[in-house]
């Protein structure tokens, strides 16, 4: 079910890009949103953190979000304004304290600790101005 989540997600961003939404859109509004799964459920009460990438011109302060109970989030700068377009690199955390300590048999419980950081998490995405960007993702073992 959660992956059908993140499904009507993407249908309903480009159902709204192609309507219009019953109005213009404005270039200013920039919105970021989206749903992070593991191994198809919820990454629930983790956290999203995009970082501006230097790489590809973008800078700036990194913008964090708590993922709701389903793994949905909706991102906005720090000071409450639209998230500046650019390129950015994706980090995802668990929950506090629901990760297990390493043992023999499960050497990586929990999500992956490369998703936990920006640089080595091989997630990155554009946001764009003015348009809705929907960010899913299904994070796995690789």
């Amino acid at each position: 079910m959660s992956r059908r989540v993140c499904a009507v997600l993407t249908t309903c961003a480009v159902v709204s890009a192609l309507a219009g939404c019953g109005g213009k859109v404005d270039p200013n509004a920039t919105v970021v949103r989206g749903q992070i799964l593991y191994r198809g459920d919820p990454v629930a009460g983790g956290m999203i953190v995009l970082a501006p990438n230097p790489d590809r011109g973008a800078s700036g302060a990194p913008i964090t979000a708590v993922l709701q109970e389903d793994g949905s989030f909706t991102l906005t700068a720090a000071d409450g304004k639209p998230v500046a377009p650019g390129w950015y690199r994706i980090a995802v955390a668990p929950r506090p304290g629901t990760v297990d300590a390493p043992t023999p048999g499960g050497p990586y419980p929990g999500l992956p600790s490369k998703y936990r950081n920006p640089a080595l998490s091989g997630l990155e995405r554009e946001v764009k101005a003015g348009v809705d960007n929907v960010i899913c993702f299904d994070l796995d073992d690789s």
